[in-house]
């Protein structure tokens, strides 16, 4: 069966949302932290190996343009700066998070919509543009529906990341239905990202070609390339690929975008921890747990349970982890760190970090157990937790259930914790304090429907890692990362 929704088909559904003009009141305060978040961790990410090596190859076909590098100093074309960002927005598996579904939305909507430059007129049509792009991303998740498309493997914040882009770029752009149609047909035919590659650089590839591909879809589409505006309801079109909607979840989806461009910040997690959201509230109940028994040393520890809902741990690795990359989806690793030094940084994520003994002895005594609700609390069942506890060498033991992540909008990080985390995060880079804290102003100050701020968060973030005051390169910090 064809999905439609009433007598529409659904790329006409989504077209027409992403064209609109609304009027609804869009919270700005959401999209703003999530920029300030996504340029953070994207600097902090930019001389990660997965970057650099997706640089060097960029570096082989130079291609000048107006579009920004965040925190290099250097401009390329359009769909280049898009790549490049994407990938190091989501280098350190720091970004953003979606707790109903596995989505990082904003490392491919930020790098798309900041790299057409040319076309930021103010910041209230940019977060209007971000709005649309979060419902999108629900909207068609849910209708996929998302345990299907992520089940078979595929990485949703790359396949569907990139249909919410391009309606992003849809309302920023303000184009036409016809078009947009258009272009949401042949990012479509772009679309892959596998779950495979989990704890390996194509993973924040994947996120990087997201963001290029909605730039060059809706570049080629105005420039005259053709594509099935009814391609995602098409028989063999881009749900029955990827998914097995049904039929009732598509006609709702038209409620469904509406509601989520008022809502998606209810649903939206900034991440506290550099690793894979399924490792989060495991690592929030290792903490408490520790602090509960007093800081005990590795060789104190005779075991140590985690007891997890199924689908937290999908994305994870089941071995243990041979390079920091891979430390990033490992429960054990992650949990082990966390009882061992009380906090879980960028640190824990080098390839010496995932083998150092102490680390590797304790991960080792670590079980972990899939089981779809806590023991004694059928109220919670398909609901997603973590349980962690720990029992000692002298007969004592503590433990724990997390339900909310920190940094989950139920249970938010302030506002002072996410400059925090931004300011040693662009530290990390290798900006200075003083270019850090000025980066951090331009940008919390950037989307208040002024053309002047958005220019100038933009030419903050196209200076190179110095502070342009003294014009000095400095050292990366030696303290503590986030």
């Amino acid at each position: 069966m064809t999905p439609t929704v009433g007598d529409r088909g659904l790329t006409e559904v989504v077209a027409a949302f992403a064209c609109a003009f609304t009027d609804a009141g869009a919270d700005t305060a959401a999209v703003v932290g999530s920029l300030v978040d996504t340029v953070g961790v994207a600097v902090a990410g930019r001389t990660a190996e997965p970057v650099q090596a997706v640089r060097r190859w960029v570096g082989t076909e130079p291609a000048l343009g107006g579009a920004v590098v965040w925190g290099e100093g250097a401009r390329r074309a359009p769909s280049q700066a898009a790549l490049l960002n994407g990938v190091a927005g989501h280098a350190l598996d720091f970004d953003d998070a979606c707790p109903s579904m596995p989505l990082h939305p904003s490392t491919v909507l930020w790098p798309a919509l900041l790299a057409d430059a040319d076309v930021l007129i103010d910041g209230a049509r940019v977060v209007e543009a971000v709005h649309v792009g979060n419902a999108v991303n629900r909207a068609l998740g849910e209708a996929l529906p998302m345990d299907v498309h992520y089940g078979r493997g595929w990485h949703s914040t790359a396949t569907v990341g990139r249909l919410a882009a391009v309606a992003a770029l849809a309302r920023l752009h303000a184009l036409d239905l016809d078009t947009t149609r258009r272009a949401l047909g042949l990012v479509a035919s772009m679309a892959g990202g596998s779950i495979a590659n989990f704890g390996t650089g194509a993973k924040p590839l994947h996120a990087g070609l997201a963001a290029r591909d909605a730039v060059s879809a809706v570049a080629l589409v105005r420039h005259g390339l053709d594509a099935n505006p009814e391609q995602l309801e098409h028989r063999l079109g881009f749900l029955a690929a990827f998914g097995a909607p049904d039929p009732d979840a598509v006609a709702r989806v038209g409620q469904r975008l509406e509601h989520w461009y008022a809502a998606w910040s209810q649903d939206w997690s900034l991440k506290r921890y550099p690793s894979c959201y399924g490792t989060h509230r495991a690592v929030d109940a290792a903490l408490e747990v520790r602090a509960e028994l007093g800081a005990p040393s590795a060789g104190e520890y005779t075991s140590v349970e985690v007891l997890s809902h199924p689908g937290s741990l999908r994305p994870l690795i089941g071995h243990a982890p041979r390079t920091g990359l891979e430390g990033k989806f490992s429960l054990p690793h992650t949990v082990a760190t966390a009882l061992l030094t009380g906090r879980l940084g960028l640190e824990a994520f080098t390839d010496e970090a995932v083998t150092a003994p102490e680390v590797v002895a304790l991960a080792d005594r670590v079980e972990v157990v899939a089981q779809p609700d806590p023991p004694g609390r059928p109220e919670l069942a398909d609901q997603r937790y973590a349980r962690v506890r720990a029992t000692l060498r002298d007969g004592r033991s503590a433990e724990r259930l997390v339900l909310l992540t920190r940094g989950d909008a139920r249970n938010p990080l302030s506002d002072a914790e996410v400059d925090e985390k931004f300011l040693l995060a662009v530290s990390a880079g290798g900006w200075s304090a003083a270019g850090a804290r000025r980066l951090l102003d331009r940008l919390r100050a950037s989307l208040t429907g002024e053309h002047a701020a958005l220019g100038a968060a933009l030419a903050a973030l196209g200076e190179p890692a110095y502070d342009p005051e003294n014009q000095t390169t400095p050292e990366s910090p030696a303290g503590e990362h986030p």
